[in-house]
């Protein structure tokens, strides 16, 4: 009975601390090292929500309710009550149609802020905004130099809200939100839950666990000599000693990415080198002639295309040509003849070359 019971102790303190160690490690490393566990998931569709009891011989489906029933929560937890994992942290799993997959190509140098560059250009690589989604990420394997393969996972964050607050409706705590594959077979669903939401998930396991311990520790204090109990309580010392070695190296790890993030930012200082839309416009305004018009003007990641009418196309590509802050002019579609004016209809594109002494 006493043996028994230091061993739970011990097990059940060494949960709890490794939980708190894993919190120090940057979210990038759990993201890399991190393993589907036992447990439930509880998968949101447009028209039904599935139950389903993750194993480690795979996932099985206790069943399934249709979103509009009338007795839809009561129903849901008759097939939570069915399964033992219930008490385990929950994975809630949208629907593709919910959420959106990308896979960029981005330069090799934008590895090491990764995260800061997506949350810089979202607006940009997706129809949302940074701060309208929750959003994960990963690195893909790649054949090109220079160059990576990024693969992009991300959720308005209305949608993640309510489906958190289905779970919390039903008892459940929800440790990971992920996007169903859909068609992307094999394709490893990321966990787009925010470090401090998901933490909250684990805080109540934790104190559940800390509750547990408690008790335990009580009745080895009645049921063991004292001799034997302080042997054991040093042992377990020594334990946690070698754990608290490996939360500082932990901290070690996390400083020096940050350092390594700080003296990165090369994607965003480009970004800034580049001529200002009223520079821009200046220079244009400057160079196009009188008989030339502009109809349209485009400004799309360093380069600006023009749409519009010119007596002699020719002539107007040697006057951007000469220009500091324009390179490379050339057609994007053939001169056409305007019958009714007579002038020259030009769709050109130029580079925006960054301005002297920048």
């Amino acid at each position: 009975m006493g043996l028994s019971l230091i061993r739970c102790a011990i097990a059940a303190f060494f949960a709890w601390w490794l939980n708190g160690l894993v919190g120090l490690i940057p979210r990038r490393l759990r993201l890399a090292s991190g393993r589907r566990r036992p447990g439930m998931v509880l998968a949101l569709g447009s028209s039904e929500i599935v139950v389903a009891e993750r194993t480690a011989e795979g996932e099985r489906a206790l069943g399934s309710v249709a979103g509009n029933a009338p007795d839809h929560d009561q129903r849901l937890r008759a097939l939570l009550r069915q399964s033992k994992r219930r008490t385990h942290p929950v994975t809630v799993r949208l629907s593709g149609d919910l959420g959106l997959r990308r896979t960029l190509d981005l330069p090799l140098a934008a590895r090491d802020d990764l995260d800061q560059l997506l949350l810089f250009e979202m607006d940009r690589l997706t129809p949302f905004r940074a701060d309208d989604v929750y959003f994960a990420q990963r690195v893909l394997p790649s054949d090109v130099a220079g160059r990576i393969a990024v693969e992009l996972q991300l959720a308005p964050k209305r949608v993640v809200e309510q489906a958190l607050e289905t779970a919390q409706r039903l008892g459940l705590s929800a440790a990971r939100v992920e996007l169903a594959a859909g068609d992307a077979a094999g394709a490893e669903p990321l966990n787009l839950l925010p470090d401090k939401l998901g933490r909250r998930a684990r805080e109540g396991h934790v104190t559940r666990a800390l509750v547990l311990l408690a008790l335990i520790l009580a009745a080895i204090a009645v049921a063991i000599p004292f001799g034997r109990q302080q042997a054991r309580l040093e042992h377990l010392e020594t334990r946690v000693a070698a754990a608290r070695v490996e939360a500082e190296e932990s901290l070690a790890v996390r400083e020096h990415l940050d350092q390594l993030t700080q003296s990165t930012r090369f994607l965003i200082a480009v970004k800034t080198r580049r001529p200002t839309v009223t520079e821009t416009l200046a220079e244009l305004t400057r160079l196009v002639p009188d008989q030339a018009h502009i109809v349209q003007l485009e400004l799309r990641d360093g380069s600006m295309q023009l749409h519009g009418y010119a007596a002699t196309t020719s002539d107007l590509i040697s006057l951007l040509d000469e220009s500091q802050l324009f390179g490379t002019p050339q057609f994007r579609s053939p001169v056409t003849q305007d019958p009714r004016s007579g002038s020259e209809r030009f769709h050109l594109s130029v580079e925006l070359a960054p301005p002297e002494g920048s």
